[in-house]
């Protein structure tokens, strides 16, 4: 290619790109867009520019120009004072590779271990993982001959929303699914991340990225609905469609449930250029399609019954989207249209009820599964690979050691099947994580447990350690059992307290953690490392952890794991190994 055919090609528009079926689209003509910048013809200041872009907008985009214009667009509205052009750049092939290398160092940062991303679990980000579930198996499927098509979508869309939680620090925004979603039919991965990013940028302009704002958003919606639809406002109010989880259609699934998904697309095209004042427009629009005899006469139960009778108008085929725009929500765009708040209105009124949510709102609790613990690379660990495995460790770890990694210190595979080699490795690190393989009588069932240290292990003649120390099953059926206290026995009872708090024993015929008066303990393995033990322990309640009919068995891989601070990279322990073992000058 010579460099002015190259030229010419970075200026065009990027194609619109299906990442979640990998079709790809036609190239159709309209005589209201071009191939290349700019989005206006013709137009030099900002506001006339971008009152012409909507106007274009209302009447949809081309389907093959959808991920150019939808980029653009936002890059216009979250930087008003950057000039036209060079906003109007990103969406062209000349910024792709710019995009798509952030978007690959994102990936690097939140997956820096292959099977960190094959195990990955979508955050629903409020939406809940039912409704996730939802979106990703049935909301967006397509469907041959009765049939759902297998796609690879569902990876993407994971991809994006733990890219928006990890790197964007988003963890409340349950309309954002959908629109990823919808965005992912029509650009590329790296695309939908660079949009979103500007979007949730400016907030002001586009979405509700808190559970304080979607509840200010809630209760602005409330007030313009009485105002404009007093009727339809006590309708809804004594249905229960008139409270934040009745609003779920429009603040959740951006209208998703309620319109076609060619009008949902249609909307979404206008959204992206008008922001949140075109959610509220279209909102508003929607409760006054009901008559006032339909208010009267509908029996309306619930919220459900409320929207199923819009739902009712909207899905109907003799429903035009376009119609509606025309009539109800841009009726002659360009002059005074009716009641709808303009802008600043919006924003005034959503600052203003931000005290109202901060009141009301309850405490959210993310339900996601967290974030596997990393792991330093370049060293063959095997019972630490997979995520899951790495999910449930930071579940379980105190606090102050939550945001650490993995650093493998001991394998038997690499280092020896023997106490002596284990207490080698592991005497200067006081924090660590014991994993094994236990062998059970089925060749093909293994199981991984393990022990949480709080000191490190050295032989020693009495037990020690504090209850910081925890037993876990980590696969399958992961379980914790962490140490607690016996509050009710009296000091009397001091055999029963000295075996409960045997925490960790460390003899060079064996190792242990937990013990009990019949010389049981909660995990042990022996001098060789080749058998091991568990029982129910005092103080722990653990279950026998390789299985209930498995308290003897065989050992399998046995591997230790120092933690290492995320910040820094150092080991946690480092001060204490410096202090604690630099014997110069002794």
């Amino acid at each position: 290619m010579s460099v002015d055919e190259e030229s010419l090609e970075n200026d065009r528009f990027v194609p619109s790109v299906d990442s979640i079926y990998g079709e790809k689209f036609d190239k159709c003509k309209s005589k209201y867009w071009e191939k290349k910048p700019p989005l206006v013809l013709g137009v030099t200041s900002y506001g006339q520019s971008m009152k012409t872009l909507k106007q274009k907008c209302h009447l949809g985009l081309p389907p093959n120009l959808r991920c150019a214009v939808w980029i653009a667009s936002v890059m216009r509205v979250a930087h008003p004072q950057q000039p036209l052009p060079v906003s109007d750049s990103y969406g062209t092939n000349a910024k792709s590779s710019t995009i798509n290398a952030g978007w690959e160092s994102v990936l690097n940062t939140i997956f820096p271990n292959p099977s960190d991303e094959t195990d990955a679990i979508a955050p629903d980000l409020g939406l809940s993982q039912e409704l996730l579930t939802q979106v990703i198996k049935n909301d967006y499927s397509k469907f041959i001959n009765g049939t759902a098509r297998p796609r690879g979508g569902e990876k993407s869309l994971t991809r994006i929303l733990c890219a928006v939680q990890q790197i964007l620090g988003i963890e409340y925004c349950p309309v954002l699914p959908d629109i990823a979603t919808m965005m992912l039919a029509y650009m590329p991965e790296s695309y939908v991340y660079a949009t979103l990013r500007e979007m949730i940028g400016d907030t002001s302009n586009f979405l509700p990225v808190c559970l304080k704002d979607h509840y200010a958003w809630c209760k602005t919606y409330y007030f313009f609905v009485k105002r404009m639809f007093p009727q339809a406002y006590k309708v809804m109010m004594l249905c229960g469609a008139m409270t934040v989880e009745g609003l779920d259609p429009i603040f959740k699934r951006f209208f998703r449930t309620l319109l076609k998904p060619d009008d949902a697309l249609h909307f979404l095209d206008i959204f992206l250029v008008e922001g949140c004042k075109a959610i509220f427009r279209l909102s508003l629009s929607l409760v006054g399609l009901l008559s006032k005899n339909e208010l009267k006469t509908i029996n309306f139960t619930d919220a459900t019954s409320w929207w199923n009778a819009i739902k009712a108008i909207t899905l109907s085929p003799t429903f035009s989207f376009q119609k509606h725009l025309d009539k109800k929500v841009y009726p002659r765009f360009g002059k005074a249209t009716r009641r709808y708040p303009k802008r600043r209105v919006l924003s005034r009124m959503i600052r203003y009820n931000e005290q109202w949510a901060l009141d009301n709102m309850p405490v959210y609790i993310d339900q996601t599964p967290p974030k596997p613990m990393g792991y330093i690379p370049g060293k063959p660990i095997i019972l630490a690979k997979p995520a899951l495995v790495r999910s449930n460790l930071v579940k379980w770890l105190p606090v102050a050691l939550k945001s650490t990694k993995l650093d493998l210190i001991y394998s038997t595979e690499n280092d020896g099947r023997s106490l002596s080699a284990f207490y080698e490795k592991c005497k200067r690190t006081k924090h660590t994580i014991v994993l094994i393989e236990a062998m059970t009588k089925s060749s093909n069932n293994k199981v991984t447990i393990g022990m949480f240290a709080s000191q490190s292990w050295n032989v020693h003649p009495t037990s020690y350690g504090d209850g910081e120390c925890f037993l876990f099953r980590a696969d399958p059926d992961a379980k914790c059992f962490h140490w607690t206290p016996d509050f009710s026995s009296g000091f009397d009872d001091i055999e029963n307290q000295v075996i409960r708090e045997q925490f960790m024993v460390a003899r060079n015929e064996y190792l242990a953690m937990g013990a009990n008066a019949d010389g049981t303990n909660g995990l042990r393995l022996d001098q060789d490392l080749n058998q091991g033990e568990s029982y129910p322990a005092l103080g722990f309640g653990n279950e026998p952890l390789a299985g209930e009919n498995m308290k003897s068995f065989e050992v399998g891989t046995v591997e230790v794991y120092r933690l290492v601070r995320d910040v820094d990279g150092k080991a946690v322990d480092r001060e204490v190994d410096e202090s604690v073992w630099n014997l110069g000058g002794m």
